[in-house]
Parts: C-alpha cells; structure tokens; sequence
C-alpha cells in the first residue's frame, strides 16, 4: 500500500489487513515536522492523506 499526501509519496507498507491512514504513517515512522520542512508547507492537512492498495 502507497500512503500519500496530496500527489507526494510519503511511503510505502506492506500488509495483509487493511489499517487507517494513522497506523500506515505510524509505521512507516512519519516525521510530520520534517515533512512538512522538507515539503514547505505551514501546516498539514491529515484529511488530504491517502492510501493506494
């Protein structure tokens, strides 16, 4: 499964069950801060994550 915001990839997992947007970036060990650094943003918006089976 690919977890993205808006159209950027922030990472991939792979799994067996199908899990919330919280649990994918927990395991991929997202950073929002540096996220949101790296990416230029003054803030992030969880509604705009998205997961791809």
């Amino acid at each position: 499964m690919k977890v993205f915001y808006e159209d950027i990839l922030v990472g991939e997992v792979i799994t067996n069950r199908s899990m919330t947007v919280d649990e994918a970036l927990e395991l991929i060990g997202f950073d929002e801060e540096k996220f949101i650094a790296d990416n230029g943003f003054d803030d992030i918006d969880y509604n705009e994550f998205k997961m791809e089976y």
